[in-house]
């Protein structure tokens, strides 16, 4: 499935190995995109690097991709990933260090702190001395937050 707006944010932050690159090309395909250097993606075995650098900025272009800033792809990754564990009524402190990860990645985006600190926050003691019910209600209401904010 082509998801434009995961896509970019994807490739903003890196997250997206070149072996990947036809994949996302043949999902483009697929969604009625086509041009010249999409095919060209899609036609790339094994691909290096290099392979997908030559081709890649003409594939985004015709794919619709713009290039975002690491703040607002990391906003939407996060959300996307709070949204699905609160969609699922999962735990959320299994999943804090990926968003930690997420956010160190991206530089330390103000965009996603809250959500990136949670992990050191839950693990720090910075609760105090509320129960593990509590402090996931606490990590769950910040969750439900970022997928709500703008």
């Amino acid at each position: 499935m082509f998801d434009r707006e995961l896509i970019q944010a994807e490739l903003a932050l890196n997250l997206i190995a070149s072996a990947e690159m036809p994949r996302i090309a043949w999902d483009a395909l697929e969604a009625g995109l086509d041009g010249a250097a999409i095919r060209r993606l899609a036609a790339l075995e094994k691909p290096t690097f290099f392979e997908v650098n030559d081709v890649l900025a003409p594939a985004m272009s015709e794919m619709g991709l713009r290039t975002l800033a690491p703040g607002e792809a990391a906003l939407c990754i996060a959300k996307r990933r709070a949204s699905e564990i609160l969609t699922r009524g999962e735990d959320p402190i299994p999943h804090l260090k990926e968003l930690q990860a997420l956010w160190i990645r991206a530089g330390y985006p103000r965009e996603i702190r809250s959500a990136g600190q949670l992990y050191d926050r839950v693990f720090s003691g910075w609760y105090g001395s509320r129960s593990d019910e509590e402090i996931r209600k606490c990590v769950t209401q910040e969750l439900t937050e970022l997928v709500q904010s703008a």
